[in-house]
């Protein structure tokens, strides 16, 4: 995954590792038979995956994550990020909407990174507004749902959904 971000943003005459990351989640609804890593997620009343990914400017997948959807969005973002900063070397912003508000809290610190959280005041409660540029990270979210095998979540381990999430992220 490393070796085609690289390439593909030095071919858009940008630097092969990104300085600013955008992060969000996606709940998937799992699969309904045999054992699974799924979990219940209150908020949404399903049982499922929840996905995190990580995304350069240009849209490119830096990493991806599933874990069960019970996670809280800032916790799977922080594990996520953890095995990320360390050699993003570059990486001075990551951007992320109010959800991830609590994730600001040890990145700066940790990781000398800075945390933009962003937030419309205006918004009616309960309307979807992407915000520039986090918009960028529900584009990729599409595209990667746009793979039959991503519909759902019927992988039995969370490694496995890791997995066919990465694949999908190639293609």
């Amino acid at each position: 995954m490393d070796m085609l971000r690289r390439t593909l943003r030095m071919a858009a005459g940008c630097e092969a590792e990104p300085s600013l990351l955008l992060v969000d989640t996606q709940i998937a609804k799992g699969g309904q038979r045999g054992v699974s890593f799924h979990q219940g997620h209150g908020k949404y009343k399903l049982n499922g995956a929840q996905r995190t990914i990580p995304i350069d400017y240009l849209g490119l997948p830096v990493a991806v994550r599933v874990t069960g959807s019970r996670m809280h969005d800032v916790r799977a973002a922080k594990e996520l990020l953890v095995d990320v900063l360390p050699t993003a070397e570059r990486v001075t912003t990551i951007m992320g909407d109010v959800g991830f508000r609590g994730m600001a809290n040890g990145l700066e610190a940790d990781y000398g990174v800075k945390a933009v959280i962003t937030f419309d005041p205006d918004r009616p409660k309960g309307e979807f507004r992407p915000w520039k540029p986090l918009w960028k990270v529900e584009a990729a979210f599409s595209e990667l749902s746009q793979w039959r095998r991503l519909g759902r979540s019927f992988e039995a381990t969370q490694a496995s959904a890791t997995a066919w999430m990465q694949v999908a992220a190639l293609g």
